[in-house]
Protein backbone atom coordinates (compact mmCIF):
# COMPACT_ATOMS: atom_id res chain seq x y z
CA UNK A 1 0.00 0.00 0.00
CA UNK A 2 3.09 2.42 -0.61
CA UNK A 3 1.68 4.05 -3.54
CA UNK A 4 -1.92 4.56 -1.90
CA UNK A 5 -3.71 3.27 -4.41
CA UNK A 6 -6.32 0.73 -3.36
CA UNK A 7 -5.69 -3.15 -3.70
CA UNK A 8 -9.38 -3.75 -4.86
CA UNK A 9 -8.70 -1.25 -8.10
CA UNK A 10 -5.37 -2.69 -8.84
CA UNK A 11 -6.43 -6.22 -9.00
CA UNK A 12 -9.38 -5.00 -11.13
CA UNK A 13 -6.99 -3.43 -13.36
CA UNK A 14 -5.18 -7.01 -13.91
CA UNK A 15 -8.15 -9.17 -14.62
CA UNK A 16 -9.30 -6.51 -17.08
CA UNK A 17 -6.19 -6.04 -18.79
CA UNK A 18 -5.10 -9.44 -19.03
CA UNK A 19 -7.44 -11.78 -17.52
CA UNK A 20 -5.34 -12.28 -13.98
CA UNK A 21 -2.10 -12.62 -16.22
CA UNK A 22 -3.76 -15.56 -18.56
CA UNK A 23 -4.09 -13.73 -21.68
CA UNK A 24 -0.96 -11.17 -21.84
CA UNK A 25 -1.21 -10.90 -25.61
CA UNK A 26 0.51 -12.76 -28.28
CA UNK A 27 2.46 -10.08 -30.66
CA UNK A 28 6.22 -9.87 -30.53
CA UNK A 29 6.17 -5.89 -29.36
CA UNK A 30 9.00 -4.89 -30.91
CA UNK A 31 7.76 -6.04 -34.07
CA UNK A 32 4.58 -4.30 -33.26
CA UNK A 33 6.19 -0.85 -32.99
CA UNK A 34 8.44 -1.11 -35.20
CA UNK A 35 5.72 -1.36 -37.67
CA UNK A 36 3.33 1.21 -36.50
CA UNK A 37 6.35 3.50 -36.05
CA UNK A 38 6.52 3.15 -39.95
CA UNK A 39 2.70 2.93 -40.69
CA UNK A 40 0.19 5.69 -39.95
CA UNK A 41 -0.30 9.33 -39.65
CA UNK A 42 2.27 11.43 -38.83
CA UNK A 43 1.25 11.96 -35.20
CA UNK A 44 1.33 8.14 -34.68
CA UNK A 45 3.83 7.27 -35.77
CA UNK A 46 6.23 10.04 -33.71
CA UNK A 47 4.28 8.36 -30.96
CA UNK A 48 5.12 4.72 -31.72
CA UNK A 49 8.91 6.00 -32.87
CA UNK A 50 9.00 7.38 -29.14
CA UNK A 51 7.62 4.26 -27.51
CA UNK A 52 10.27 1.79 -29.96
CA UNK A 53 12.90 3.68 -28.61
CA UNK A 54 12.04 2.87 -25.25
CA UNK A 55 11.76 -0.60 -26.08
CA UNK A 56 15.27 -0.80 -27.41
CA UNK A 57 16.49 1.01 -24.28
CA UNK A 58 14.97 -0.57 -21.59
CA UNK A 59 13.25 -3.56 -22.38
CA UNK A 60 15.30 -5.08 -25.55
CA UNK A 61 18.32 -5.55 -22.88
CA UNK A 62 15.93 -7.62 -20.87
CA UNK A 63 14.65 -10.23 -23.13
CA UNK A 64 17.63 -12.16 -23.42
CA UNK A 65 19.61 -13.26 -26.84
CA UNK A 66 16.97 -15.06 -29.59
CA UNK A 67 13.86 -14.44 -27.28
CA UNK A 68 10.66 -11.72 -27.75
CA UNK A 69 8.46 -9.98 -25.21
CA UNK A 70 4.87 -10.67 -26.15
CA UNK A 71 1.93 -8.32 -25.74
CA UNK A 72 -0.82 -6.32 -27.53
CA UNK A 73 -0.57 -5.36 -31.44
CA UNK A 74 0.06 -1.33 -30.15
CA UNK A 75 3.03 -2.84 -28.15
CA UNK A 76 1.65 -2.88 -24.46
CA UNK A 77 3.04 -5.77 -22.38
CA UNK A 78 3.08 -7.25 -19.23
CA UNK A 79 0.63 -8.14 -16.42
CA UNK A 80 -0.49 -4.56 -16.38
CA UNK A 81 0.02 -4.11 -20.22
CA UNK A 82 2.39 -0.99 -19.29
CA UNK A 83 3.98 0.84 -22.47
CA UNK A 84 7.78 0.93 -23.48
CA UNK A 85 7.70 4.39 -21.99
CA UNK A 86 5.38 4.33 -18.97
CA UNK A 87 7.61 1.05 -17.83
CA UNK A 88 11.03 3.45 -18.17
CA UNK A 89 9.11 6.28 -16.20
CA UNK A 90 6.93 3.91 -13.75
CA UNK A 91 8.23 0.38 -13.27
CA UNK A 92 8.99 -0.83 -10.39
CA UNK A 93 11.55 -3.81 -8.72
CA UNK A 94 9.34 -4.77 -5.64
CA UNK A 95 10.46 -8.30 -5.29
CA UNK A 96 13.04 -8.70 -8.25
CA UNK A 97 17.01 -8.36 -7.54
CA UNK A 98 17.44 -6.08 -11.22
CA UNK A 99 14.79 -4.55 -13.13
CA UNK A 100 11.29 -3.88 -12.30
CA UNK A 101 9.67 -7.34 -14.25
CA UNK A 102 6.09 -6.59 -14.82
CA UNK A 103 6.00 -9.97 -17.18
CA UNK A 104 7.29 -12.03 -14.87
CA UNK A 105 7.06 -10.65 -11.11
CA UNK A 106 2.73 -9.83 -10.36
CA UNK A 107 4.81 -7.96 -7.28
CA UNK A 108 6.36 -5.74 -9.30
CA UNK A 109 4.04 -5.35 -11.98
CA UNK A 110 1.10 -4.34 -9.58
CA UNK A 111 3.57 -2.11 -7.78
CA UNK A 112 4.24 -0.60 -10.63
CA UNK A 113 0.68 0.22 -12.08
CA UNK A 114 0.12 1.57 -8.43
CA UNK A 115 3.30 4.50 -8.76
CA UNK A 116 1.49 5.13 -12.14
CA UNK A 117 -1.81 5.93 -10.87
CA UNK A 118 -0.35 7.62 -8.23
CA UNK A 119 1.97 10.04 -10.09
CA UNK A 120 -1.84 10.90 -12.27
CA UNK A 121 -3.39 11.43 -8.96
CA UNK A 122 -5.46 8.44 -7.82
CA UNK A 123 -5.34 7.91 -4.52
CA UNK A 124 -7.28 5.19 -2.16
CA UNK A 125 -9.73 7.64 -0.12
CA UNK A 126 -11.08 8.92 -3.83
CA UNK A 127 -14.19 7.22 -5.51
CA UNK A 128 -14.38 6.65 -8.90
CA UNK A 129 -18.31 6.33 -9.18
CA UNK A 130 -20.18 9.42 -7.51
CA UNK A 131 -23.63 8.63 -8.75
CA UNK A 132 -24.95 5.62 -11.24
CA UNK A 133 -27.85 7.06 -12.04
CA UNK A 134 -28.28 11.04 -11.74
CA UNK A 135 -31.28 13.00 -12.43
CA UNK A 136 -30.91 15.60 -13.87
CA UNK A 137 -31.67 17.97 -17.09
CA UNK A 138 -28.32 19.15 -17.56
CA UNK A 139 -27.79 18.85 -21.19
CA UNK A 140 -26.05 15.58 -22.58
CA UNK A 141 -23.45 18.38 -24.57
CA UNK A 142 -21.51 18.49 -21.11
CA UNK A 143 -20.40 14.72 -21.11
CA UNK A 144 -17.06 13.42 -21.26
CA UNK A 145 -14.07 13.92 -19.43
CA UNK A 146 -13.25 17.46 -22.02
CA UNK A 147 -16.27 18.96 -19.87
CA UNK A 148 -14.65 17.65 -15.84
CA UNK A 149 -14.64 20.37 -13.90
CA UNK A 150 -15.54 21.50 -9.82
CA UNK A 151 -18.55 21.03 -8.26
CA UNK A 152 -19.40 24.82 -8.15
CA UNK A 153 -19.22 24.74 -12.40
CA UNK A 154 -21.60 21.83 -12.09
CA UNK A 155 -23.91 23.46 -9.81
CA UNK A 156 -23.95 26.74 -12.84
CA UNK A 157 -25.06 23.96 -15.12
CA UNK A 158 -28.15 22.63 -13.22
CA UNK A 159 -26.52 19.52 -11.01
CA UNK A 160 -25.67 19.84 -7.50
CA UNK A 161 -23.34 17.48 -6.38
CA UNK A 162 -23.56 16.33 -2.48
CA UNK A 163 -20.21 16.01 -0.62
CA UNK A 164 -18.57 17.15 -3.08
CA UNK A 165 -14.65 17.68 -2.48
CA UNK A 166 -13.46 21.52 -3.40
CA UNK A 167 -10.87 21.19 -5.89
CA UNK A 168 -11.82 17.60 -7.47
CA UNK A 169 -13.37 17.93 -10.70
CA UNK A 170 -16.30 15.97 -11.80
CA UNK A 171 -17.51 14.07 -15.16
CA UNK A 172 -20.49 12.42 -16.43
CA UNK A 173 -21.19 9.85 -18.60
CA UNK A 174 -23.91 8.35 -20.34
CA UNK A 175 -22.42 4.92 -22.12
CA UNK A 176 -26.14 4.50 -24.25
CA UNK A 177 -27.34 8.12 -23.81
CA UNK A 178 -31.20 8.73 -23.09
CA UNK A 179 -31.69 4.78 -23.14
CA UNK A 180 -29.56 4.17 -19.91
CA UNK A 181 -27.97 5.51 -16.87
CA UNK A 182 -26.16 9.03 -16.62
CA UNK A 183 -23.42 8.51 -14.30
CA UNK A 184 -21.24 11.04 -12.09
CA UNK A 185 -17.78 10.35 -12.08
CA UNK A 186 -14.62 11.98 -9.77
CA UNK A 187 -11.41 12.79 -9.98
CA UNK A 188 -9.93 9.19 -9.76
CA UNK A 189 -11.91 8.32 -12.38
CA UNK A 190 -9.67 10.88 -14.69
CA UNK A 191 -6.40 9.52 -13.36
CA UNK A 192 -7.74 6.02 -14.49
CA UNK A 193 -8.66 7.60 -17.98
CA UNK A 194 -5.37 8.44 -18.49
CA UNK A 195 -4.39 4.56 -17.90
CA UNK A 196 -6.46 3.82 -20.77
CA UNK A 197 -8.09 6.70 -22.42
CA UNK A 198 -11.75 4.54 -22.68
CA UNK A 199 -15.34 5.33 -20.83
CA UNK A 200 -15.61 1.85 -21.05
CA UNK A 201 -13.05 0.71 -19.72
CA UNK A 202 -13.13 3.20 -16.66
CA UNK A 203 -16.58 2.05 -16.17
CA UNK A 204 -15.42 -2.02 -16.15
CA UNK A 205 -12.61 -0.93 -14.11
CA UNK A 206 -14.81 0.50 -11.64
CA UNK A 207 -17.59 -1.98 -11.72
CA UNK A 208 -15.16 -5.08 -10.87
CA UNK A 209 -13.11 -3.05 -8.07
CA UNK A 210 -16.67 -2.82 -6.17
CA UNK A 211 -17.28 -6.21 -7.06
CA UNK A 212 -13.94 -6.98 -5.26
CA UNK A 213 -14.99 -4.87 -2.05
CA UNK A 214 -18.19 -7.26 -1.89
CA UNK A 215 -20.40 -4.40 -3.46
CA UNK A 216 -22.60 -3.42 -6.29
CA UNK A 217 -23.82 -1.69 -8.76
CA UNK A 218 -26.65 -1.46 -10.76
CA UNK A 219 -26.43 -0.47 -14.50
CA UNK A 220 -30.20 -1.16 -16.16
CA UNK A 221 -30.87 -0.48 -19.61
CA UNK A 222 -32.68 -0.78 -22.81
CA UNK A 223 -31.03 -3.73 -23.89
CA UNK A 224 -32.35 -3.24 -27.26
CA UNK A 225 -30.61 0.11 -27.56
CA UNK A 226 -27.46 -2.19 -28.91
CA UNK A 227 -25.06 0.33 -30.42
CA UNK A 228 -24.30 0.75 -33.71
CA UNK A 229 -21.57 -1.85 -35.21
CA UNK A 230 -18.58 -0.42 -37.23
CA UNK A 231 -20.26 -0.89 -40.94
CA UNK A 232 -23.55 0.88 -39.46
CA UNK A 233 -21.86 3.72 -37.96
CA UNK A 234 -20.12 4.05 -41.16
CA UNK A 235 -23.35 4.57 -42.96
CA UNK A 236 -25.01 6.83 -40.56
CA UNK A 237 -21.92 9.42 -41.11
CA UNK A 238 -22.11 9.22 -44.44
CA UNK A 239 -26.09 9.98 -44.09
CA UNK A 240 -25.44 12.65 -41.84
CA UNK A 241 -23.30 14.26 -44.09
CA UNK A 242 -25.35 13.90 -47.31
CA UNK A 243 -27.86 15.53 -45.35
CA UNK A 244 -26.08 18.41 -44.43
CA UNK A 245 -24.57 17.52 -41.11
CA UNK A 246 -20.60 17.78 -40.59
CA UNK A 247 -19.77 14.29 -39.47
CA UNK A 248 -16.94 13.90 -39.69
CA UNK A 249 -14.89 11.35 -41.95
CA UNK A 250 -17.65 8.20 -42.68
CA UNK A 251 -14.89 5.64 -40.61
CA UNK A 252 -17.08 3.92 -38.25
CA UNK A 253 -15.37 5.81 -35.32
CA UNK A 254 -17.45 7.55 -32.98
CA UNK A 255 -15.45 11.22 -32.47
CA UNK A 256 -16.89 14.64 -31.28
CA UNK A 257 -17.43 15.81 -34.99
CA UNK A 258 -20.12 12.49 -35.61
CA UNK A 259 -21.51 13.13 -31.38
CA UNK A 260 -22.08 16.85 -32.43
CA UNK A 261 -23.82 16.19 -36.15
CA UNK A 262 -25.79 13.44 -34.50
CA UNK A 263 -27.28 15.92 -31.57
CA UNK A 264 -28.07 18.62 -34.27
CA UNK A 265 -30.11 15.38 -35.99
CA UNK A 266 -31.77 14.64 -33.15
CA UNK A 267 -32.96 18.08 -32.55
CA UNK A 268 -34.42 17.85 -35.99
CA UNK A 269 -36.33 14.89 -35.43
CA UNK A 270 -37.65 15.65 -32.51
CA UNK A 271 -35.06 13.33 -30.46
CA UNK A 272 -34.10 14.11 -26.94
CA UNK A 273 -30.40 14.93 -28.05
CA UNK A 274 -28.17 12.37 -26.45
CA UNK A 275 -25.57 12.29 -29.09
CA UNK A 276 -26.16 8.41 -29.02
CA UNK A 277 -26.11 6.79 -32.13
CA UNK A 278 -29.08 3.86 -32.54
CA UNK A 279 -30.54 2.10 -35.35
CA UNK A 280 -33.58 4.32 -34.60
CA UNK A 281 -32.10 7.56 -36.04
CA UNK A 282 -30.33 5.59 -38.48
CA UNK A 283 -33.49 4.18 -39.94
CA UNK A 284 -34.87 7.73 -40.32
CA UNK A 285 -32.62 9.39 -41.61
CA UNK A 286 -32.48 6.99 -44.29
CA UNK A 287 -36.07 7.28 -44.96
CA UNK A 288 -35.34 11.11 -45.53
CA UNK A 289 -32.36 10.88 -47.31
CA UNK A 290 -34.53 8.68 -49.58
Amino acid sequence: DTHGVSPSLLLAIWGIETNFGKTPGTFPIGSALATLAFAGRARRRTYFTAQLRYYCSEIRPLQGEGRSIYGSWAGASGHMQFMPETYAKFGVSYCSTGPANIWASIPDALMSAANYLAAEGLHEDDYLIKKTDIETEVDYSWDGTNYAAEAIVWDERGLKIEGAKDEEKYFCVSPVGRHGPRILLGGQALALYKYNRSINYVLAVSKLATMIDGGHIDWSWDRTARPLGRSELTELQSVLTDLGYNAGASDGIIGPDTVRAVMQAQNGLGIEPDGYPDLELLARLKTLKD
